[in-house]
């Protein structure tokens, strides 16, 4: 079980009721929180890790797609920082149910604004939709340091949190 938290934009775009009452996120790496994001490439639906900062996009003409093409969108970042495959599958597991919140951090919204400030700047540096990779994107701000999480990485703790999970399940 993985809970999606959506701004009060997002949910009112893309029509979601919110999940009541919430049930515990089982995955390792916690909550996610969603928002949308328009740029010069098009809008994005950009989601951002509570634990890890970790971020991905799908685009909004996509949203048919969101919850499948947003497991796609974590399971190849992980495999882009080097997480093992097992540990990968272990994760997306829990993916299989989703529930929908309310944001529930301002600490997080903020990071999700300054994370969202460099989507739109990597849209607008890209000459044409051609030009903008999101798993590009994605990649690069995986490897950020960050302020809320004391300038690490959150690639790094994305990997500590992962392999943590695959020396306790063994």
């Amino acid at each position: 079980m993985v809970t999606l938290r959506l701004t009060h934009k997002l949910r009112k775009v893309l029509d979601i009721d919110l999940t009541e009452p919430l049930e515990p996120t089982t995955g390792k790496l916690g909550d996610w929180y969603a928002n949308v994001v328009p740029t010069d490439a098009g809008d994005l639906i950009v989601f951002v890790n509570e634990k890890t900062l970790l971020s991905v996009a799908v685009p909004i003409w996509e949203s048919d797609r969101l919850l499948s093409l947003f497991c796609l969108r974590v399971g190849n970042l992980l495999g882009m920082i080097g997480i093992q495959s097992k540990a990968i599958e272990s994760e997306l597991r829990h993916y299989d149910q989703i529930q929908f919140g309310k944001t529930a951090s301002r600490r997080i919204v903020g990071s999700m604004n300054d994370i969202a400030w460099q989507y739109q700047a990597m849209a607008e540096d890209a000459a044409s939709k051609k030009d903008l990779s999101l798993s590009g994107a994605e990649l690069k701000l995986s490897q950020m340091p960050c302020k809320p999480i004391e300038f690490r990485f959150p690639c790094d703790i994305a990997r500590e949190l992962l392999e943590r999970k695959t020396r306790n399940a063994s």
